[in-house]
């Protein structure tokens, strides 16, 4: 599921492109003015943080993570606390999502928190890494158990695998009281609903997954409605309906993940009548999305709907761009025959 909230960090002065220009300008002039003039002119520690703080914010919604980081870091150079800068960076460890992202992100979201930051995208932030270390740390107790990684000296592996297991379910109850304060304190926010859903669900409580699945869902229809009624109104311009697309295709794609997710979950109950109809809504909205048909075609075959499978498998195969050898396609063709051999079976 998508996790990267936005804005990730406090909005902040907003700049015209000439705006961006004119500070790069002033930190230009003081290598160019020598030519001219034996007086440099030196831009500001001001000017220098707001350029840096301004990019960084442009590279980071633009997606070159890299390059945020290194503006964010040269604004810390010159404040060390700026907390947005701080909080960007946590963001862009979040997302890069390596176990070592992970570990720092923890680090700069806490140290955040210990200076008195109390701001939502903080201890979102925090929670989704809650979240994410807790799964590394059961993705290893499972090895463990399954005898794939061994336990360290001194230890046997139900030890081991029981203590990383001890740290997981620590992870996810942190990450879950964080999202639970987020929304005891305003409007429901979708991402913390969206953390909640997953976090509940590695915790084996399915019932309150599948029920924050459902909040999500009757979340963003609303947001659905209210952006579909603005595209509506007369005389947009077009930063606004710019605006107003980008915010309806956000929510469309949540809404699609969040039918995913609970059908996922539905299938691994064996509740295939219940998560059929989260399929049919994926399939309405986005039907050249081969992974729907894939889905969908496994429940109507575990449901006894043949034929119905058949052709949805069949529809897979025909959108899916992975090559024949995929695993993925050859399952699709396994379980395409197997529904193809129910369908031929005289019926008792």
């Amino acid at each position: 599921m998508p996790c990267s909230p936005g804005p990730l960090v406090p909005a902040l002065p907003t700049m015209k492109t000439s705006a961006l220009s004119s500070l790069a300008l002033v930190l230009a002039l003081a290598a160019g003015c020598k030519h001219t003039s034996q007086k440099t002119i030196e831009a500001t520690p001001e000017q220098k943080l707001e350029l840096y703080t301004t990019t960084a914010t442009y590279l980071y919604e633009d997606g070159d993570l890299d390059k945020a980081q290194d503006q964010a870091v040269k604004a810390l150079e010159i404040d060390p606390k700026h907390r947005a800068m701080r909080r960007m960076i946590g963001w862009i460890r979040v997302r890069k999502d390596g176990h070592e992202d992970l570990i720092l992100a923890e680090r700069f979201f806490r140290d955040l928190m210990r200076d008195g930051d109390d701001n939502e995208n903080t201890r979102l932030g925090l929670a989704i890494t809650c979240e994410r270390l807790g799964k590394a740390y059961d993705d290893v107790a499972r090895a463990t158990r399954a005898g794939e990684r061994p336990a360290p000296a001194g230890s046997t592996p139900a030890a081991h695998a029981a203590d990383l297991e001890r740290r997981a379910r620590l992870y996810w109850n942190e990450g879950a009281e964080l999202c639970d304060g987020i929304l005891a304190a305003g409007e429901g926010n979708t991402n913390a609903m969206n953390a909640l859903q997953r976090i509940e669900a590695l915790r084996g409580n399915y019932a309150a997954s599948l029920d924050w699945s459902q909040r999500l869902l009757e979340r963003t229809t609303e947001e659905l409605t209210s952006w579909r009624r603005m595209l509506q109104e007369k005389d947009l311009t077009d930063s606004e309906e710019r605006l107003f697309r980008k915010n309806e295709r956000a929510a469309l794609e949540l809404a699609n993940d969040t039918h995913i997710f609970a059908a996922t979950l539905l299938f691994r109950l064996e509740r295939y009548d219940e998560g059929l109809p989260h399929l049919d809504a994926v399939v309405a909205s986005n039907p050249a999305l081969p992974q729907a048909y894939s889905l969908r075609g496994q429940f109507r075959a575990r449901s006894g709907q043949f034929q119905a499978a058949i052709e949805d498998l069949d529809r897979y195969l025909a959108l899916s761009e992975a090559p024949f050898e995929h695993p993925d396609i050859q399952r699709a063709f396994e379980l395409r025959a197997e529904a193809q051999k129910q369908l031929t079976q005289p019926q008792r």
